[in-house]
């Protein structure tokens, strides 16, 4: 995604913490592509500290590295299930909100949608965490397939699990067993996050027997992560369930390029009822540097980093001035005009949104679900 200019660096005052020298190295798991390095960069230069981010690609993989302890990382950015998890486990401290400056819940609320979803976490929960992006699921479908958005917008889930129903057999899923697994559940109008041996009323059969036939009647192609939306882009697939923010990233890298809005080639369907995803900060137990963490995420909480980070990843904000800022511009600037648009589009007004976000599963279900995934793609 394009990246805007950061001027911050030769406005903002140079604060430096008592006691924090040169030899101290803030030490961060995110995902990958997810955040902006310039403003990485301004932080070490405004607090005279070394910024060092590993990556990790699964919420489990989140899990493993902060559970081993290996390394004592300061700040990780886990997704939403896994949180409830590490608190669980005791592995996460409660936030200092006393110590985020630019923490303004009442002034700067949090988009509605986002805040549903918070309130469908533990209680209590809302102590550990500070919301860094969220987003949703849904269709990334080709435009260039005469008849697939029609298909899409008359029979949402329906077109995506019953070939008979769309106009292609190019199909991916991805390759992740709990999204298969909830995004069937939801074609069938189930609970995406049910426990797998459980048998629904009126069904004779576990909810992961109906998972599996679900997704073998749907005849998928192909079984990927980031492919998804490039195959896509490039014509070699023609609909997937991805995260809206993927679909978003391709959308944002063409634009760069020079793509004209109301001429792209692929879109996104998001349904009706959908998951969703929030992405936060968190400090483990075992964070070394607890304060230089905590300005770190002040740092991007600053509405204009916010901004500059959000320009950068993709995904929608959940601070409400952000939002307003990038949703309302009205200015002569291209690019900004199609971000603004691509707000609109993809990340309306939240008021009423009613994602869901995944369960936290114990490894036992876990294992059940990854069984039958395989079988399915094997098959």
């Amino acid at each position: 995604m394009k990246k805007l200019y950061i001027l911050l660096a030769s406005v903002l005052t140079i604060f430096i913490l008592n006691g924090c020298t040169i030899n101290n190295k803030l030490l961060i798991l995110n995902w990958g592509e997810y955040i902006n390095d310039d403003l990485v960069l301004l932080f070490e230069e405004t607090y005279g500290v070394e910024v060092s981010i590993s990556i990790a690609d699964s919420n489990e993989l989140f899990y493993s590295k902060i559970k081993s302890g290996t390394t004592a990382y300061d700040l990780v950015l886990p997704g939403d299930y896994m949180v409830e998890k590490l608190i669980k486990e005791d592995l996460i401290q409660q936030i200092q909100f006393d110590k985020l400056s630019n923490y303004d819940p009442v002034n700067n609320p949090y988009m509605h949608g986002l805040q549903s979803l918070m309130a469908t976490m533990s209680e209590g929960s809302e102590n550990y965490f500070v919301p860094y992006f969220w987003g949703t699921f849904g269709l990334m479908y080709n435009n260039r397939v005469p008849g697939l958005k029609e298909a899409l917008e008359t029979h949402g889930w329906n077109a995506y699990f019953e070939p008979n129903l769309r106009p292609t057999k190019r199909v991916g899923m991805y390759d992740v067993a709990q999204y298969a697994y909830a995004s069937s559940l939801l074609y069938l109008g189930l609970d995406p996050n049910a426990l797998p041996d459980t048998t629904p009323d009126g069904f004779s059969k576990t909810h992961l027997e109906l998972s599996r036939q679900a997704l073998n009647q749907a005849e998928f192609t192909v079984f990927a992560d980031d492919a998804l939306k490039k195959d896509i882009q490039a014509n070699n697939l023609d609909l997937a369930f991805v995260w809206t923010g993927d679909f978003l990233d391709m959308l944002y890298v063409d634009l760069d390029e020079g793509l004209d809005y109301d001429q792209k080639t692929y879109d996104i369907y998001i349904p009706d009822q959908t998951m969703a995803f929030v992405d936060s900060f968190v400090i483990p137990k075992k964070s070394r540097h607890v304060d230089l963490a905590h300005e770190f995420i002040n740092f991007f909480l600053n509405p204009d980093n916010a901004y500059e980070n959000a320009s950068v990843v993709g995904y929608s904000t959940p601070l409400a001035n952000v939002y307003d800022r990038i949703a309302n511009y009205t200015g002569d600037d291209v690019w900004l005009t199609n971000w603004s648009r691509a707000y609109s589009d993809y990340y309306p007004n939240t008021e009423n949104f009613k994602g869901i976000p995944y369960a936290s599963f114990n490894q036992t279900i876990m294992a059940q679900l990854l069984l039958m995934f395989n079988d399915v793609k094997t098959n």
